[in-house]
């Protein structure tokens, strides 16, 4: 890769990364391109995008930004997703991917500014669905209430001798 070329990515990594809020670094060895091209397209539809680049490259990239803290897990085969919305989506198509091929591992990651460890990614990707968790909060507002219900058609049915 020639000097300008160089120069030209550590830019646009850069903007990739001034853009982003939150970025997974993953780590791939022996990826087949059809199975490469599978995880891509499941990080576009989760809005976020997917860089493979030259480590050194990436190091530049982060430097002096709020991704600084990845700097140390640019180390062997290293690819980086950002995205600007939600980093759970995210986390959770990079983790069906791993799923799938054991190969690839959660590297680290930052959401927010904070640096998160591999452990916290894996975490963050088996958590449920916004839509499960307002489910349950809601049946679990609801759930004294409707107790309450029953247990005073119950003392009401003994009353009338049903």
């Amino acid at each position: 890769m020639e000097k300008n070329q160089k120069i030209a990515e550590v830019a646009e990594l850069k903007k990739t990364f001034a853009s982003a809020t939150s970025a997974v670094v993953i780590e791939f060895k022996g990826l087949a391109v059809e199975k490469d091209a599978a995880f891509r397209k499941n990080v576009r539809a989760s809005k976020a995008q997917y860089r493979v680049s030259k480590n050194t490259l990436l190091r530049l990239a982060v430097k002096d930004t709020s991704f600084e803290a990845l700097g140390g897990s640019f180390k062997g085969s290293s690819a980086v997703a950002t995205t600007i919305d939600d980093v759970i989506a995210l986390a959770k198509a990079v983790n069906s991917f791993l799923k799938d091929n054991p190969a690839a591992i959660f590297k680290a990651g930052i959401m927010d500014g904070k640096p998160l460890t591999a452990q916290q990614l894996q975490a963050l990707a088996e958590l449920p669905s916004r839509d499960v968790l307002l489910a349950k909060l809601l049946y679990l507002m609801q759930y004294p209430i409707s107790g309450l219900a029953v247990a005073l058609e119950g003392i009401r049915k003994q009353k009338a001798g049903e």
